[in-house]
C-alpha cells in the first residue's frame, strides 16, 4: 500500500442548521427558501472541497438528504461513504460523518444514554462523620503526609439528574479494507455536539414566576454549563472504555462549545502531558489521554490567531479534533505524525443565513511509527 494512502486528515464542519427548503427547525427559525437552500449547498460545498479531508464530523445536521446533496454538488459523492446517528430521519438536529476512501466505515454506533458508570452525586455528611470516617480521597493523601492540605467536604451535597446526551455522539470505526491495508489499525471516530453557552430557556413556571423573572440568564446558563459539563464526562467515560488497556487510535471530532483550556476540554482530554523539551522522558506512554490539534499547533506555529467562532466580540476554539497518542510525534506509540492545523474562519462572524457562524478545522498526519512499533 502508497504511503500516502495511509495519512489521514482530520476535519470538523458546523453546518449551521442544514435542513431542506421549507423543512422544520428549531421554533424560532425560519425555514430557508429555495433560493436560500440552494446558495447554502453551494457555499459549503465550495468549503468541503477547501478542507479536502479523510474524515469530515458535521454538525447541526437537519436532513440526510441535505447533507447528501452538498457533497453531490461538491462533485465528492464516488469520494465519500457516510455515517448517520440512524438510518431514516430523525426528529431534530444530529452529527454525521463523511469517510472518504480507501478509508472505509467499519461499524458505527450511537451514544445516546450515558454509560451505567456514569454518576454525579455528592452526599450530605456532618463535620462531626466526616472526621469519624474520612473520605477514602483524604484518608490517603493524610496517610501519605501527616502536613498534606485536606480539603474541607462540608456542605458539598450535589445531585445532578441527567442520563443522556442532548445530541447524540457518533461513534464511527474506520480502517482500510484487508486489500489495502494490511498494517493500518482500525480507529476509532467519534463525532460530538456538546450543548452550547447560551442560556438553556426556563421552563413556563420558571419563567412566568416574578422573583425568578430577573435571574432567567443566569440560571440559564448554569443549566448549559452542567449539562456539557455532563455529557464531557459521560463522553470521557465511554473514551476511557475504549482507550484503556489497548493501542487502537481514537480522535474526537466537533463543536465541543467550549475553550481548549475550559473544564470541558480539561474532562474529555484528560489532560496528558506534553514533551516540550527533546530530553525529556514525558508523553512516552498516556493509556488513555487525548491531545487537543490547537495545542499541537501552538507548540509548532508563531500564529496566534485562532478561533472558530465569535460571540459579542470574544473570539475563541470551541471546535476541536483530539487524538490519541498514537497520533502524538513523541509517544512510544506513535502511528503517525502530526503536520498542521488549519482553521478556515474569514466568514466568521457569519452575516447570512447561508453561511456558518463558525470556522472549520482541519487537522492533518502522516504516516510515521515510531521505532520498535510493531505495525
Amino acid at each position: 500500500m502508497a504511503l500516502n494512502m495511509r495519512n489521514i486528515t482530520f476535519a470538523s464542519f458546523n453546518l449551521h442548521n442544514l435542513q431542506l427548503p421549507g423543512g422544520p427547525m428549531y421554533p424560532q427559525s425560519r425555514p430557508y427558501t429555495d433560493a436560500e437552500y440552494a446558495e447554502k449547498i453551494w457555499w459549503q460545498a465550495d468549503r468541503l472541497r477547501a478542507l479536502n479531508a479523510d474524515v469530515v464530523a458535521f454538525q447541526e445536521v437537519w436532513s440526510a438528504d441535505a447533507l447528501r446533496e452538498m457533497i453531490r454538488t461538491a462533485a465528492m459523492e464516488d469520494d465519500y461513504d457516510l455515517a448517520f446517528i440512524r438510518e431514516g430521519d430523525w426528529d431534530g438536529v444530529a452529527v454525521a460523518c463523511a469517510v472518504r476512501k480507501p478509508w472505509e466505515i467499519l461499524a458505527t454506533t450511537r451514544h445516546k444514554a450515558f454509560p451505567g458508570s456514569m454518576r454525579l452525586a455528592k452526599r450530605k455528611r456532618s463535620m462531626e462523620n466526616i472526621r469519624e470516617e474520612p473520605p477514602l480521597a483524604d484518608a490517603e493523601v493524610s496517610a501519605e503526609d501527616d502536613d498534606a492540605f485536606v480539603p474541607s467536604q462540608e456542605d458539598e451535597r450535589v445531585q445532578v439528574d441527567i442520563d443522556e446526551f442532548s445530541r447524540s455522539v457518533l461513534q464511527v470505526t474506520i480502517g482500510h479494507s484487508r486489500a489495502t491495508r494490511p498494517s493500518v489499525p482500525p480507529m476509532e471516530v467519534f463525532c460530538a455536539h456538546l450543548k452550547s453557552k447560551l442560556a438553556t430557556p426556563l421552563d413556563n413556571e420558571e419563567y412566568r414566576n416574578p422573583a425568578i423573572q430577573p435571574h432567567r440568564a443566569a440560571l440559564g446558563t448554569a443549566l448549559s454549563t452542567i449539562r456539557r459539563i455532563a455529557e464531557a464526562t459521560a463522553l470521557r467515560i465511554i473514551l476511557t472504555e475504549t482507550m484503556k488497556d489497548n493501542d487502537r487510535p481514537v480522535a474526537v471530532l466537533g463543536d465541543l462549545n467550549d475553550s481548549e483550556h475550559s473544564n470541558t476540554l480539561a474532562i474529555l482530554t484528560g489532560q496528558p502531558s506534553f514533551r516540550v523539551v527533546a530530553t525529556s522522558r514525558a508523553a512516552k506512554r498516556d493509556d488513555d489521554g487525548l491531545y487537543s490539534a490547537v495545542a499541537l499547533q501552538k507548540l509548532r506555529s508563531l500564529g496566534d490567531v485562532y478561533y472558530t467562532h465569535e460571540y459579542r466580540n470574544v473570539r475563541e476554539v470551541i471546535d476541536h479534533i483530539m487524538v490519541s497518542e498514537q497520533f502524538y510525534d513523541w509517544s512510544d506509540n506513535r502511528l503517525w505524525s502530526f503536520q498542521e492545523q488549519r482553521y478556515y474562519n474569514d466568514h466568521v462572524p457569519v452575516e447570512t443565513r447561508t453561511a456558518t457562524d463558525h470556522g472549520l478545522v482541519r487537522a492533518e498526519f502522516r504516516w510515521a511509527p515510531a521505532e520498535g512499533v510493531d505495525v
